[in-house]
């Protein structure tokens, strides 16, 4: 972290202390912390940045009941702990904050531990990233890096140099997770393509298909995290990289490709610097299991909780569109669902000789 958004960091940390000394001796009233409410219900659609982002709705934190004080005691626990983080020019993951806030409250008669679980730090996290407006990684706290990228690109971390063309055939570099540490030097590929585990990218990387198309081979592993999300954003609007992104064909396989492209609802508050709006889901598409033939002892049936996530994909606004409401349909008519790795059964190099490369030319990348 820059010594200038350190210091920035801190002074708005304390302000927020000295507001609430205030509150409390001067003014004899109790404090309230004022923040954006996160989730479905304040999660906005926006046309014009075509992206997920957050509403007006606040919610208010404050010590005024029994039930109310852990929460307010957790975020100024956690604030303190990241100022003290930066005094000492450290680094930690959410789950070294954790276990660095971690104690017991209460007399020895009703000794409980200060947080029920990693959820709750989790949440005292973003609620100081929200009541800085300074993200998370930027006050030096992150993830365990999951992200992992191959192709024709030079990264900088630090004094070196990581060129992940190198043995790209045979393995792919973890993507720092405090991306604000990486510089990225040179890029020589065509296009990104994000695929959803990295499975599959093991798979299309042992193929030859970075060597063949001129490609960098991205993976979230997953539910991607923020870096990957980063990483993927700034070689789109930075480097005037397409992107693509393929995943499995169920409603949690859409979910995690449209991560990528018009954010989440948990994140809607960090869109800008999360989302790439120009990013094309080629696939995997529900239709594309009828397309492909996939054999019917490889395809997988619906559960109910598949069948009410995608009924509740219909109704978002940002799922309006006819494709997604047509193949949405489809899932919902056929309730059946497909892997990626399901491509596999027409052969272990279909997936990354045939499937991927046509749907590439219909995209008019390759």
């Amino acid at each position: 972290m820059s010594t200038v958004k350190k210091q920035e960091f801190i002074t708005i940390v304390k302000r927020i202390m000295k507001k609430i000394s205030d509150d409390v001796i001067k003014q004899n009233q109790m404090p309230i912390l004022d923040l954006p409410k996160i989730g479905y219900d304040n999660t906005v659609w926006s046309n014009e940045k075509r992206m997920l982002t957050t509403g007006d709705k606040k919610v208010e934190v404050s010590p005024d009941s029994v039930k109310r004080i852990p929460t307010f005691a957790q975020y100024l626990v956690m604030a303190n702990a990241v100022k003290k983080l930066l005094d000492e020019d450290m680094e930690s993951t959410i789950r070294g904050m954790y276990y660095a806030t971690l104690s017991n409250v209460g007399d020895d008669k009703n000794k409980q531990k200060f947080w029920t679980g990693q959820d709750d730090s989790d949440n005292a996290i973003k609620a100081v990233e929200l009541l800085t407006g300074i993200p998370r990684e930027e006050f030096s706290v992150t993830s365990k890096p999951k992200g992992m990228i191959s192709g024709p690109i030079k990264l900088r971390v630090g004094g070196d140099i990581i060129d992940c063309n190198l043995g790209s055939r045979a393995t792919s570099q973890l993507i720092p997770t405090n991306i604000g540490d990486v510089q990225i030097e040179d890029v020589k590929a065509d296009f990104v393509m994000v695929v959803e585990k990295d499975t599959v990218l093991n798979n299309i990387r042992k193929s030859g298909f970075i060597q063949k198309y001129n490609a960098i081979l991205l993976t979230g592993s997953g539910e991607p995290d923020r870096a990957t999300r980063m990483m993927v954003k700034i070689l789109n609007e930075k480097w005037k990289k397409p992107v693509v992104v393929f995943a499995d064909a169920d409603p949690w396989g859409l979910g995690i490709a449209l991560r990528y492209k018009i954010g989440s609802e948990s994140l809607s508050y960090d869109s800008e610097r999360l989302v790439t709006p120009n990013a094309q889901v080629l696939g995997m598409m529900f239709s594309d299991i009828y397309e492909f033939n996939i054999p019917e002892v490889a395809r997988l049936t619906a559960t109910d909780e598949d069948i009410n996530r995608a009924n509740d994909m219909k109704k978002k606004p940002w799922m309006q569109n006819k494709q997604w409401q047509k193949e949405l349909n489809l899932f919902l008519n056929k309730k059946e669902k497909c892997e990626l790795d399901a491509f596999f059964k027409h052969g272990f190099k279909y997936l990354s000789e045939t499937y991927l490369p046509q749907k590439l030319r219909l995209a008019g990348l390759i």
